[in-house]
């Protein structure tokens, strides 16, 4: 099985820092620049170029012409602008986190925790410096930097669910599960529908063998419905206890909030297969390929099904294009000398 959900945390929490942090450094009324026509944004930026030639001291105009910059991938213009933004009004946070932001799509992130420091310096009580700082590290994996700007941020705001929330990405991503637990506790206890603080107990706790996993993963539903990580996990869970029925019964929940979920699908798949209900099991991994045809296990699976049911030249098939996607993979390999394939 592919390992959906013993996944790469650092990798799924990179990913949602980074969103987080663009999400967050746009201001409210800001419209994405790449997301116009051609012939629009050339008009927009020649109008805020007119604009700034009439008014060179408005950081709101340097603003906007990063923001299209930004949108032509021309990360270097909108730094600059960026800067002459901040010039112009080195108070204005929405600046300076966007700034930082844009240091790190441009792959310079020691920059874009300089920025925040610099920031902090500027404005040590505004938290989102501190988070921002803490995110940028934890993503470059520098993790006493990271727990420093977080402890900072906690001393500030004691109550900010978030801030134990990465604290706990971090610890986690360390190997230090007890504090990580103990850092999700809290935000949990902070913020009660705190989706992602619930999942994140509920896996620890399940890698423990813990009964009460299911509980907490329970939980992560309840607070975010719409969210399927945690309804995976409690099916993951289930499946590794031999509860197949359960767990099919789990994933198709997913499947009913992301019917697109193709590690659902061979998940519900690999379950019929246990249960030796194989006409099932290569219905649903059949679905899984037509969501992902570079689904390499679910094409072995699905060719094992057919092998079982003698049709042994859809099973070379299906082996050589699970072969043709993961040339290395073994059990593929087996399958075609098993059948007397290349």
């Amino acid at each position: 099985m592919r390992t959906f959900f013993v996944f790469s945390i650092f990798f799924i929490a990179a990913l949602f820092f980074l969103n987080s942090c663009r999400q967050c450094s746009m201001p409210k009324d800001a419209k994405p620049a790449g997301d116009k026509d051609t012939t629009f944004h050339i008009k927009e930026m020649d109008d805020i170029n007119d604009a700034i030639k009439r008014d060179s001291l408005n950081p709101t105009l340097y603003f906007r012409r990063a923001q299209l910059h930004q949108g032509q991938n021309d990360l270097k213009s909108a730094l600059s602008d960026m800067y002459l933004a901040v010039m112009l009004d080195s108070a204005n946070s929405d600046y300076n986190l966007y700034a930082a932001d844009l240091f790190m799509q441009s792959n310079e992130p020691r920059r874009a925790i300089a920025w925040m420091d610099r920031s902090i310096a500027a404005d040590s009580a505004n938290i989102k410096y501190y988070l921002y700082g803490g995110k940028f590290a934890y993503l470059i994996k520098d993790y006493p930097l990271a727990l420093s700007h977080f402890n900072q941020a906690i001393t500030r705001d004691m109550f900010n669910a978030d801030i134990y929330y990465y604290k706990g990405m971090v610890y986690k991503e360390m190997g230090d599960t007890a504090k990580a637990l103990s850092s999700f506790q809290t935000c949990a206890e902070q913020n009660p529908k705190k989706a992602d603080a619930f999942l994140q107990i509920g896996l620890i706790l399940q890698q423990r063998k813990d009964k009460m996993a299911d509980k907490y993963l329970d939980n992560a539903v309840k607070a975010n419905p719409k969210a399927t990580d945690a309804l995976y996990a409690k099916g993951y869970g289930e499946m590794e206890a031999g509860k197949y029925e359960q767990a099919i019964s789990t994933f198709k929940q997913v499947i009913e909030v992301d019917f697109k979920n193709e590690d659902a699908l061979y998940a519900i798949g690999q379950s019929y297969m246990e249960m030796d209900s194989l006409k099932e099991a290569y219905k649903y991994f059949n679905m899984a390929i037509k969501m992902d045809p570079k689904y390499a296990e679910a094409y072995y699976k699905m060719g094992r099904c057919a092998e079982e049911f003698k049709n042994y030249d859809e099973a070379k098939s299906l082996y050589q294009q699970c072969l043709n996607i993961k040339p290395d993979y073994k059990l593929a390999k087996d399958g075609m000398k098993r059948l007397g394939g290349n």
